[in-house]
């Protein structure tokens, strides 16, 4: 139980991220600094990916607490 809390907590955190890295992108966009948001994009990119890992490893650890 306590592994699925710890992925729950650092998905949320993940999350939380990826909704900022979005809202700056789209601001830099809106002003017109297009380096700026390419930077921001491939960093929410790997966000993404971090949370995607997540939820691989959470269907794992979820499996093996239910049996």
């Amino acid at each position: 139980m306590r592994d699925i809390a710890l992925i729950g907590a650092a998905q949320q955190v993940e999350h939380h991220e990826i909704a900022v890295y979005g809202t700056l992108r789209r601001w830099a966009e809106i002003i017109g600094r297009s380096s700026d948001a390419a930077i921001l994009e491939s960093i929410e990119g790997e966000e993404e990916k971090a949370d995607e890992l997540l939820t691989r490893i959470a269907g794992t650890v979820n499996m093996q607490a239910a049996a």
